[in-house]
């Protein structure tokens, strides 16, 4: 496992104050473009993995001049220039039909496969990219770097991952894939979602497995070479996501049969016969693309066994700069009496290098991060000490809490308007006896009486909606057979929120407000608008619109709402809507108070009876309810009752479950000062109010169920359990408001 720290530094201002501080301890210079890489029904991204080709460029990629001036410089040095031939082929090469011929020879130019120039961003600019996006100038036969890391994660500063790294992929390889990319990621920075990869299945996943055929082996013969490990992990991970017999073949079919095995014994990296088969079956299907169809003589459909088919996904440029750890060091030593270090910790410092980066994600959005990599069981230590070493600076920075990659498509998604109809049911419990009262019989409202009864005091405290097993044998009775859960399984949630408006109050008058949420313990945020509130006989609908956001853009919001405003209104949708529908110049934040929520799946609802099978497995099933989140059906389901012939693709998709929100909120109140303070008692209390309230909530309500027949069994079940209750009438922020008396 690698383990290094990461830090997120809060704008350019600071990224130059830190460049400026360690440049006598400079070394070298990176300047690089990444690929990332996942499966149609991203898969990796499912499993916290990425799969990034880093592609070496040239330093003067960062400050080209717009791409209309390019043509000019060449025109004076080549009387034959013309420029729409030259437009053409840029063209043809972008959509992969340029001449095989890959080599050093047909690059000696450029690497002819995207712009040679392009705007820059300014990287002292606040974050802001004026101009657009650098365009990569890819320098000619240099090898990439092919990186699969797995359980990627980051937490409180340290990134954690599993990796596989080749790090001398031959150019021939790096240009062949750079050809399937298309134009748009480099000069929008986004990959068109219709997108297909063109050339039928000559994609990525056939690239590599012709370039690991020529390596099978490791440099010194001793094991796997590293391009086949990361296909053999790839070919995992595709069998669980991805069906692997041909379209055409029935599941009967013995050449389909022989096909599904030979694509298992080649994601175990089995015999070399076996490895040979499928690429010699790959290499005939490319053959035959363009006939439309594959020779099904030849081993069958199935002997190509539908190879695993990867496409960018995204992909973003980064200049890097390296630092010794020296500095930092100095600093702390001479700053810092405590610091005691011995000979052995002075060593590994003195071996560690310091990274700072700068990323142009999407035009106007710029990110800087600082890395010590290959920090080892001393992370916490080394973080530490790069903490108070830019505290010294007085450089902004938070711990980082999401990877570049993460943050890519976190942005990508705040810039896409995504807003819903939500139709939910709300009703307001009265006091904290019917909460604690739902809360002790929560799988009343979730298994049938007859499972309720059977199971035992400890087990009806744990509701669980992963890694559940069928009882067997006659207790497993009919189709509503009833499930054992996994006592750590359900979603269980402290919740800080913040919300936004006006001076003037301007979204709350439109029965609207914007929601920052902070998911304690967790440093992730989502941000969230909702307009046209209405509430009638507990159902509430509005549209809403919610994104995540990383640390450094929540703590932005946090810090200075106006400013917000103000940069992101251009970039995001939901800060763009603010700005034009409601008219707001100004934000301020009117209201924080902390919501406890236990969230879990209604399975045995009858007015929306849920289609799905409860029996997932636990990695692809630990997705399914994401907290303040409808919830989340993964692909992976569909793929596989496809393949089991269980669910026609032509039918409907699945029915969710219902999800149950019980919710705790505690508000904390300015004191009441004006209130009369009764004779002969104590002393009128000047501290802080706290108040609670208890909601029951349900969502994920999809047609053609009605939130009034969802209002009326909810209610019933309460009146079982002799519950009190009154139908919701408000959201939490006006009961926040209620309860100030305004």
């Amino acid at each position: 496992m690698q383990i290094e720290v990461k830090l997120s530094l809060e704008d350019a201002e600071s990224y130059q104050r830190t460049l400026n501080t360690l440049s006598n301890h400079h070394l070298k210079d990176e300047c690089y473009y990444d690929l990332f890489f996942d499966f149609p029904y991203l898969a990796l991204q499912e499993r916290s993995s990425v799969l990034r080709l880093r592609v070496p460029c040239d330093a003067a990629s960062i400050s080209a001049r717009p791409a209309a001036s390019a043509p000019r410089a060449s025109a004076g040095d080549n009387d034959n220039y013309d420029p729409e031939a030259e437009y053409e082929a840029l063209i043809r090469a972008c959509r992969g039909e340029a001449p095989p011929s890959i080599g050093a020879a047909a690059c000696s130019s450029t690497l002819d496969c995207m712009p040679a120039g392009a705007t820059t961003p300014n990287a002292g600019g606040g974050g802001e990219c004026d101009h657009g996006l650098p365009s990569p100038i890819f320098i000619p036969g240099a090898p990439g770097k092919l990186i699969l890391k797995q359980k990627n994660t980051v937490e409180h500063g340290h990134q954690m991952s599993f990796v596989v790294e080749d790090a001398q992929v031959p150019s021939t390889v790096v240009e062949a894939l750079v050809r399937l990319v298309p134009e748009s990621l480099f000069t929008t920075g986004v990959v068109p979602v219709s997108k297909e990869t063109e050339g039928g299945t000559s994609s990525a996943f056939a690239i590599l497995s012709a370039y690991a055929q020529e390596r099978p082996y490791s440099d010194d013969g001793t094991g796997e070479s590293a391009i086949v490990q990361i296909l053999s992990h790839l070919s995992d991970i595709a069998r669980l996501y991805l069906p692997f017999h041909h379209a055409g073949a029935s599941a009967t079919d013995p050449g389909s049969s022989d096909a599904h095995f030979t694509q298992i014994r080649f994601a175990a990296m089995g015999t070399s016969t076996v490895y040979t088969q499928q690429q010699l079956a790959t290499s005939q299907r490319t053959r035959s693309k363009e006939g439309g169809n594959v020779d099904e003589d030849c081993g069958g459909a199935g002997a190509v066994a539908v190879a695993p088919e990867l496409a960018v996904i995204a992909g973003f440029m980064t200049v890097r700069k390296v630092f010794s750890y020296a500095p930092l060091m100095a600093l702390q030593q001479g700053v810092v009496a405590a610091l005691e270090l011995t000979e052995s910790d002075r060593e590994f410092r003195e071996g560690l290098r310091v990274r700072v980066d700068a990323s142009y994600l999407l035009p106007g959005l710029a990110i800087y991060e600082l890395e010590v990599p290959k920090c080892g069981v001393a992370v916490d230590d080394v973080a530490t000490e790069v903490g108070n070493f830019l505290r010294q600076l007085s450089v902004s920075f938070h711990t980082g809490s999401e990877s570049k990659f993460v943050r890519y498509m976190q942005y990508l998604a705040a810039t896409r308007q995504a807003e819903q109809d939500a139709n939910d049911v709300k009703l307001r419990l009265t006091n904290v006896n019917g909460y604690e009262e739902v809360r002790r019989n929560l799988q009343l409202l979730l298994l049938p009486a007859s499972a309720a009864n059977a199971q035992s005091c400890q087990d009806r405290r744990h509701i669980s909606n992963t890694e559940v097993n069928p009882i067997e044998g006659e207790e497993a009775g009919s189709d509503d057979t009833w499930w054992h859960t996994n006592p750590d399984g359900y979603r269980q949630e402290t919740n800080e929120d913040f919300f936004f408006d006006s001076p003037e109050q301007t979204l709350r008058r439109g029965k609207s407000f914007l929601r920052l949420r902070k998911r304690l313990h967790s440093n992730k945020y989502l941000l969230v608008l909702k307009a046209q509130q209405v509430f009638s006989g507990g159902q509430q609908n509005s549209l809403s619109s919610k994104v995540d956001v990383p640390e450094v853009v929540a703590r932005a919001l946090i810090d200075n709402p106006t400013q917000f405003l103000h940069e992101y209104a251009e970039h995001f949708a939901v800060v763009k809507t603010v700005w034009r529908e409601f008219g707001v110049r100004e934000l301020c934040r009117i209201a924080t108070f902390t919501t406890e929520r236990l969230a879990v799946p209604w399975w045995t609802a009858q007015v929306q009876q849920s289609t799905l099978q409860r029996n997932w497995a636990a990695e692809v099933s630990s997705t399914f309810t994401q907290p303040s989140e409808p919830t989340y059906i993964s692909p992976s389901y569909y793929l596989s009752q496809q393949q089991r012939g269980d669910e026609p693709a032509s039918k409907l998709p699945p029915v969710p479950p219902l999800v149950i929100h019980l919710d705790r909120t505690l508000y904390k109140l300015p004191a009441d000062a004006q209130a009369p303070r009764i004779p002969f008692t104590q002393c009128r209390s000047w501290g802080d109010r706290l108040c609670e309230s208890y909601e029951i909530e349900v969502t994920n309500i999809v047609a053609p169920t009605e939130p009034k027949e969802v209002v009326a069994e909810l209610t019933t079940v309460l009146n079982n359990l002799g519950v009190e209750w009154t139908v919701g009438v408000r959201s939490k922020l006006e009961q926040y408001f209620s309860l100030l008396g305004v």
